[in-house]
């Protein structure tokens, strides 16, 4: 597999950094995760614009200089995916300080950027089985608050909150978590946003200590469409005890269906009824059978 690397195609062996490298030491990598899917019409990345001026904006509130354009950027994923030959996967991109640095700050601003391409074949990897429905706990870990750092960007360092509350619950027994913020309110899952459903109305926390995810917002654009019941509105955790249905979504999982919370059961089956519309209409935008949202996907 080749990796595209600061404008050239090595061996993924030959993408290193040094241990003392800012970067790594210090957790100040950006980073971003795609979604390749198998439309009908080709493999497509999904929100492929959204994802890349979302990394420009971590890059942003992150102080980043980043040594390339927009545009080149998108260009990149397009033509790492091709070198690769991805027919259904995933790319994830970063941008780094590459250099060994033992201060706070790094000292030499050079910034190098990279992008995996994988296909889910080459690893044995199930689509359905990432999205398959999970049982979840609720960490004790708070999500990090707004004021701390810029939860809005995908920060390396920013996911130790994360790794640390899954790890928490996968040892209580669960699938996946989720966070509360520092008010006590719900925030989001480690590496997704959350929706609940309660009397036919779809519920998700405001981004205030959430990132912004892309899936979520094309989310909220299909189920306005549907013409289903929608509010972005404060979650209190025991109103996850009183919800009909739950999912999350994610650039990966796309649409992934909760089916307990904390042991408690949701609903009588695992997906609920508007789940299931929700993921269903979501696979019809996937395949490209929707002409009204194609705009959210960029063929290989």
């Amino acid at each position: 597999m080749k990796a595209w690397l600061n404008g050239q195609y090595v061996d993924w062996e030959q993408t290193t950094v040094p241990l003392l490298s800012h970067s790594f030491s210090r957790g100040s990598a950006i980073f971003e995760v795609l979604d390749i899917v198998a439309g009908e019409k080709g493999p497509a990345y999904f929100g492929l614009d959204e994802h890349v001026a979302r990394f420009f904006n971590s890059a942003r509130l992150s102080y980043m200089d980043l040594p390339l354009t927009e545009d080149g950027f998108r260009q990149a994923h397009i033509d790492a995916a091709r070198e690769n030959q991805v027919a259904h996967g995933l790319a994830k991109s970063f941008a780094y300080y590459p250099n060994i640095e033992l201060t706070a700050l790094p000292q030499n601003p050079e910034v190098h950027t990279a992008i995996f391409c994988v296909d889910f074949g080459l690893f044995g990897v199930r689509q359905e089985d990432l999205s398959a429905p999970a049982s979840v706990g609720i960490s004790s870990f708070r999500k990090l608050h707004p004021e701390t750092v810029p939860v809005h960007a995908k920060i390396v360092g920013n996911y130790v909150n994360a790794f640390l509350a899954k790890m928490e619950v996968k040892k209580r027994g669960y699938d996946d978590v989720i966070m509360l913020d520092t008010m006590g309110l719900v925030s989001e899952g480690a590496t997704s946003n959350v929706f609940l459903v309660r009397e036919g109305r779809i519920m998700t926390p405001p981004l205030r200590s959430s990132l912004p995810g892309i899936t979520r917002r094309a989310v909220m654009e299909l189920v306005r469409d549907m013409g289903l019941p929608f509010v972005e509105t404060d979650i209190r955790p025991e109103d996850l005890g009183s919800c009909d249905e739950a999912f999350y979504s994610g650039s990966v999982i796309k649409i992934q269906p909760i089916k307990a919370i904390e042991g408690r059961e949701l609903g009588t089956a695992c997906p609920g009824p508007i789940t299931s519309a929700v993921a269903h209409r979501m696979s019809e935008v996937l395949a490209g059978r929707d002409s009204r949202f194609e705009n959210w996907l960029t063929y290989i």
